[in-house]
């Protein structure tokens, strides 16, 4: 077997785990970045989210990214690629709660 992790698309702890923290960081940089405008004022509106609830859901949510990603090499490219997933699957997420 070949030690290169970039030739071997076996699903492996370490690359679900790069892949999920990748895409977690996604999800929650979707719900964080609306707030950096608001964040003089956290406390007055009932509206801000408790981070660590925004970051268990982001967590949980991610979860399908890492297993859909775990084959693919960890380099940066598919990390960015699991970032956007992350953030697309908040959008997702946003839509349905819409509907």
């Amino acid at each position: 077997m070949s030690r290169d992790s970039q030739l071997t698309l076996t699903e492996t702890w370490p690359r679900f785990l790069a892949h999920w923290i990748a895409a977690v960081f996604g999800h929650f940089l979707k719900v964080v970045l609306p707030l950096i405008a608001d964040w003089p004022f956290p406390l007055l509106s009932r509206d801000f989210p408790a981070w660590w609830a925004v970051l268990l859901f982001a967590a949980t949510t991610s979860l399908l990214a890492a297993v859909i990603n775990c084959n693919l090499p960890v380099t940066a490219r598919e990390l960015m690629k699991s970032v956007a997933f992350g953030l697309a699957l908040n959008a997702t997420g946003e839509i349905l709660n819409f509907a």
